[in-house]
């Protein structure tokens, strides 16, 4: 009998995005499973990397989340926090994401400065710690360098 391919990082990444689309459109297992023509067990063992996903169900998969295939290959922004912030908690990393997306309506690059500015400095007197970790400034400017621009 032959022996199954080791599950890869590429394997456990499609299989995280899978469950994170899923549960984004809040569907269950049963729904996607019933959508897709396998077992709710075996959509299981796909996001969770236990079993590889053959093109053929990733394509309806893909269909029935409204999503190009490519969805599951490409880097995402949370892919670049999570890198970043290793040790990110789902909750900060879920607050992060909303705030991005707040702060990327605001059309005032001047406002946009500021509000970094004052998170900068609020996380900065209730940690101690610096004002913003090295390489998230927006721009190349740091929290100090904007606040020196008032």
């Amino acid at each position: 009998m032959p022996r199954k391919p080791r599950r890869t990082a590429q394997d456990l990444l499609i299989g995280r995005r899978l469950r994170d689309r899923r549960k984004f459109l809040k569907q269950s297992l049963q729904e996607l499973s019933a959508q897709v023509g396998v077992s709710y067990q075996q959509v299981q063992k796909y996001e969770s990397g236990q079993d590889r996903i053959p093109a053929s169900i990733l394509f309806s998969i893909s269909k029935a989340l409204n999503i190009s295939p490519n969805y599951f290959f490409t880097r995402t922004l949370e892919d670049e926090v999570r890198e970043a912030f290793p040790d990110i908690t789902k909750e900060a990393l879920s607050e992060a994401m909303a705030f991005l997306y707040w702060l990327q309506r605001i059309e005032d690059r001047t406002l946009r400065e500021q509000l970094r500015a004052m998170v900068a400095h609020l996380s900065s007197t209730s940690t101690g710690g610096p004002d913003i970790p090295k390489g998230a400034a927006s721009g190349g400017r740091s929290a100090r360098s904007a606040k020196a621009a008032k």
